[in-house]
């Protein structure tokens, strides 16, 4: 009996000098080895190639791919939630503690970095614009685009709640902008001559042309060397360990172009 009670009395202990330790580690690296799980964060909507339903039923994707490798190295099993509806939303739910990471397509953007930590950036895009060619042909001739594009004046669709919706206030005040809940539906408005132009980064843009037989009759796109489309990991602020591990992480992984990830993924 007294060996049981002095057993007992370890254990409090134990548990009144770790209790502290514990509040202390939040949702950093530690609890996700104890947990045995790295909860990743996607959209409810699927952003192909990044992550998308494959022809097996499976997600798949350069964003699951490198979840994946991420969850291996760390020894624990890929956990995937889908509850945020925007990419807006994925940073609420990464700053709420409900998901570990956000692995998402997610644009790196000022206004994101007050509420959650980004990780150096895994892939950089060129911003851009898609034009209906015959209702550009009103506005500006051919050699007059690129002056027409700096001072733009005309309607520009994006997607609402997304980081372009920002980038289209701060890059083109003048223009009058039109947002969205989708990119189908802003490419929608494109063709049926609502908006003059539809503005995003040169991937989702390659991936529209490349759909559309004859694309080139409907649309001119122009992209920008000076304005990119950083993407990112969202990591919790709190959670510094954690953001150090997958920076870490990211540089084992070679950087991939716009043009190689679209051919990667083309028959998933």
């Amino acid at each position: 009996m007294k060996f049981k009670h002095a057993t007992f009395s370890v254990l409090l202990l134990l548990l009144v000098f770790l209790r502290p330790a514990v509040a202390q580690s939040g949702t950093d690296i530690q609890d996700i080895l104890f947990r045995g799980e790295l909860r990743v964060a996607i959209t409810a909507g699927d952003q192909p190639p990044f992550y998308f339903t494959d022809k097996n039923g499976s997600l798949a994707g350069y964003d699951i791919d490198l979840a994946t490798d991420m969850a291996e190295e760390l020894g624990v099993r890929l956990v995937i939630t889908r509850e945020a509806p925007s990419f807006n939303d994925l940073v609420t739910i990464v700053a709420s503690g409900k998901a570990d990471i956000a692995v998402s397509k997610l644009s790196k953007t000022l206004t994101r970095s007050r509420t959650i930590k980004f990780s150096t950036p895994y892939m950089t895009f060129k911003q851009g614009l898609l034009f209906n060619r015959l209702q550009l042909a009103k506005h500006a001739s051919e050699g007059e685009v690129h002056t027409y594009v700096r001072n733009y004046t005309g309607t520009l669709g994006v997607i609402a709640k997304s980081s372009y919706a920002n980038y289209a206030r701060e890059n083109f005040p003048k223009a009058t902008i039109k947002e969205y809940p989708t990119w189908d539906a802003a490419v929608q408005a494109l063709k049926d001559g609502e908006v003059l132009s539809v503005y995003r980064d040169e991937l989702e843009i390659k991936k529209i042309l490349n759909s559309i037989p004859h694309s080139s009759l409907l649309f001119k796109q122009i992209y920008f060397t000076d304005l990119t489309d950083p993407i990112a990991i969202a990591v919790k602020s709190e959670n510094t360990q954690l953001l150090y591990w997958v920076n870490v992480f990211l540089e084992t992984h070679p950087v991939m172009t716009a043009d190689e990830i679209l051919a990667k993924y083309a028959n998933k």
